[in-house]
């Protein structure tokens, strides 16, 4: 049973390492799109500005208060304050009808993706969403940040001095160095310890959890080589504090774990 597992994981790995080079190659047509509203746990995006982003062509029916998207073999069909679309005269069900907002037309994210092959997903730090269609990717913001939250540019400064704490020996005054971005709590742990335990270097940075507006969390995980056959999983969690008025590091636990084949 164990060697299933790990043989399923293994082959997780290896299909989300093949996936990669299309993630990239989608970067480099990247587009953005402001407005998208959120309704009753849907987000809404506006139909023509992500259709033509998608190199779609779009029409509209005055008359029948309809909405035509063709892109390559792929038609559907939306008729505004309904609930069924017509995917190449297959009925399709959404679960937020199209509707018309101060003259534009919003649709559900998700439909749309899926509807033309692709995904959407919804990053709550962002507060945007990203549409994947093929090697195409258009990001959807909607309304702003709440004051409180963390700026990406914070999130990317404390990630950059978490990787900088793996190890303390080259630093002289690690307290005045880390105290614009740790807790005091936080810097004597890793004083104690000379440095973050089992750290690693991630880049990547993930969604924050806001368990209020003092405190938050993020969980960020990452495969590395180990050896000619081996993987190591790394599972970092981080914990923030809004303290002496900014977002401060509170608290790094780091786990590891062999993958062997």
């Amino acid at each position: 049973m164990k060697k299933t597992k790990i043989a399923l994981s293994l082959s997780f790995v290896c299909s989300l390492l093949i996936g990669n080079p299309a993630v990239s190659l989608a970067n480099n047509f990247s587009n953005t799109v402001d407005n998208g509203k959120i309704e009753n746990g849907r987000l809404l995006i506006p139909l023509r500005a992500v259709s033509e982003r998608f190199n779609s062509e779009v029409t509209w029916n005055q008359a029948k208060k309809s909405i035509t998207i063709i892109r390559g073999k792929r038609e559907l069909l939306l008729l505004v304050n309904s609930r069924t679309a017509l995917l190449n005269n297959a009925v399709l069900s959404l679960d937020v009808p199209a509707r018309i907002d101060n003259g534009t037309t919003y649709v559900p994210a998700r439909a749309f993706a899926e509807a033309f092959g692709g995904t959407a997903l919804w990053s709550e730090q962002g507060r945007k969403a990203t549409i994947t269609i093929g090697l195409q990717q258009v990001f959807i913001h909607t309304e702003p940040l709440k004051p409180w939250r963390m700026s990406q540019e914070r999130i990317n400064e404390l990630n950059a001095k978490i990787n900088e704490a793996t190890d303390l020996s080259s630093f002289s005054q690690i307290r005045t160095y880390f105290r614009p971005y740790f807790t005091d709590s936080f810097i004597n742990k890793i004083t104690y310890s000379n440095g973050i335990k089992n750290n690693a270097i991630l880049t990547k940075t993930a969604d924050i959890t806001y368990s209020s507006t003092t405190a938050a969390r993020m969980h960020q995980s990452a495969y590395f080589k180990s050896g000619p056959n081996n993987l190591e999983l790394v599972d970092r969690y981080v914990f923030y504090k809004f303290v002496d008025n900014q977002w401060k590091i509170d608290d790094v636990n780091v786990g590891r774990q062999i993958i062997e084949p």
